[in-house]
C-alpha cells in the first residue's frame, strides 16, 4: 500500500550506481529500511545530497508489512537544517548520534515518543547558539531512558555512580566500573538538564572526553553487542 510517514535518517549505504538503502527511524513504523532508486540522474544527485545524518524527511512509501525492505516513492525535507551541514562541530555530533541510534535501535515497533525525542533533539542541535560541545553528552544521557537503561537522578552530594547497577551510591562500589564523585555530579546534572540549558554546563576537554568514554562504557555494559562507534575518535578530536 502507499503510505506517508516522517522519517529520520540513521544510516545509508550505496546499493548500486543508481540506488541506495536508507535506514530510517519513522514516526509511524519505527525502524525501517528503504530502497531509494534513481539517484544517478541529475535530479537524483541532488536528492543524494539530502542523505545527511539525522535529516528529517516527509516520505511516501510503497509499504508491505512482511517485507524487510520497503520502496520509496517520494521524499522531501520536513525540516531544513540551518547550521548542521555547514558547521563541522554540529556535523560531527549529528554523525555520532546517528551512528549511536543505528547501533542501539533494533526493534521495528512504533515508539512515537522516541521519534519526537530524536526529532526535537535534531532541531535543538541545529538551532542552539551555544553549548554544542556538550550536546553529545546530553543526548547520551537523555537517550538512556528511551533505551531502557536510564539511571534515576539523586539528591545526594559527593556520591559515586555504580555503572553496573545504574545507581548513585554514597560508598565506592567494589569494582572498577564507577564514576567518581566529580563525574557522578556531572552525570546527575545532565539527568536534570533540559536541552535549552546545555550551555550552562562548563566542562574542560579532559572532563568531556572522560565522561564520553564512561557513558559509552555504561551503554556497552547494559546493551551487550553494541558495535564500536566509528565516528568516536573524530568527535574526541573535535571537542578535546
Amino acid at each position: 500500500m502507499l503510505t506517508r510517514t516522517k522519517a529520520i535518517l540513521l544510516h545509508h549505504v550505496r546499493y548500486s550506481d543508481s540506488s541506495l538503502i536508507a535506514h530510517f527511524y519513522t514516526q509511524e513504523y519505527g525502524r525501517m529500511s528503504v530502497m531509494v532508486k534513481g539517484i544517478s540522474s541529475r535530479r537524483g544527485s541532488a536528492r543524494f545530497n539530502y542523505f545527511q545524518p539525522l535529516n528529517i524527511f516527509n516520505t511516501e512509501l510503497y509499504f508491505h508489512e512482511n517485507r524487510e525492505l520497503q520502496n520509496l516513492k517520494e521524499m522531501t525535507l520536513a525540516y531544513v537544517p540551518k547550521r548542521i551541514s555547514g558547521d563541522i562541530h554540529r556535523t560531527t555530533v549529528a554523525l555520532f548520534i546517528s551512528e549511536l541510534l543505528h547501533n542501539v535501535i533494533r526493534e521495528e515497533d512504533v515508539n512515537k515518543m522516541l521519534f519526537d525525542f530524536i526529532e526535537t533533539s535534531v532541531i535543538s542541535l541545529d538551532e542552539m547558539t551555544s553549548g554544542v560541545s556538550n550536546f553529545h553528552l546530553w543526548f547520551l544521557v537523555a537517550f538512556t531512558d528511551y533505551a531502557g537503561i536510564g539511571p534515576t537522578g539523586t539528591d545526594m552530594t559527593g556520591c559515586w555512580f555504580d555503572m553496573l547497577t545504574g545507581q548513585f551510591t554514597p560508598l565506592r562500589p567494589m569494582h572498577p566500573d564507577v564514576l567518581e564523585p566529580e563525574g557522578a555530579a556531572i552525570l546527575n546534572r545532565l539527568l536534570h538538564l533540559p536541552a535549552t540549558d546545555i550551555a550552562s554546563l562548563s566542562l574542560t576537554g579532559e572532563e568531556r572526553t572522560d565522561l564520553l568514554a564512561r557513558l559509552l562504557k555504561y551503554y556497552s555494559l547494559h546493551l551487550p553487542g553494541i558495535r564500536q562507534i566509528k565516528s568516536l575518535q573524530v568527535l574526541k578530536d573535535i571537542f578535546r
